[in-house]
């Protein structure tokens, strides 16, 4: 993280945490369940390595901010659903 946060700068540091730990989410949901489901195993460590790389990776072919304003989008659409039923 430091040899990234180097080569990026402070902040698309920010943007790369939050693709990462998006990214990290989802694939391990799928792989919890698959494991636990299918496979019927026993739980072992995910690595958060992989997930950082994917996030420099796409932040080097994503416009500036496009992670904030991806995210702040999909907070305020949830928003306004959680606030509908309300």
């Amino acid at each position: 993280m430091g040899a990234i946060g180097l080569y990026f700068g402070v902040s698309t540091i920010a943007q790369i945490s939050l693709l990462a730990f998006f990214v990290g989410a989802i694939i391990s949901i799928i792989v919890l369940f698959v494991r636990a489901f299918i496979l019927k195993s026993d739980d072992q460590y995910m690595p958060f390595g992989p997930f950082l790389v994917i996030g420099a990776i796409a932040c080097i072919f994503l416009p500036a901010n496009t992670v904030f304003v991806a995210f702040m989008s999909l907070c305020a659409a949830i928003s306004n659903k959680i606030l509908s039923i309300f």
